[in-house]
């Protein structure tokens, strides 16, 4: 299977968690992801372009913070 890198920002309470898991499941990170986007076929929710919403590269963090809960 041909792969795509990509990089991401995570909250670090959900990247810690998420390491855990791979670790348990004694998988990768990547893998992790890959199974569990793939255990939910719905559309995923916002991961595009925002375009009410100009200065949210400069509000990233404040907006990653409010959806780790």
């Amino acid at each position: 299977m041909a792969t795509v890198r990509r990089t991401i920002s995570l909250p670090p309470a959900v990247a810690a968690r998420l390491d855990l898991e791979a670790e348990r499941r004694k998988t990768s990170f990547s893998a992790l992801i890959t199974e569990l986007v793939s255990q939910h076929p719905e559309p995923l929710p916002y991961a595009g372009l925002v375009e009410d919403d100009e200065d949210l590269s400069e509000r990233v963090e404040e907006v990653l913070a409010r959806l780790a809960g």
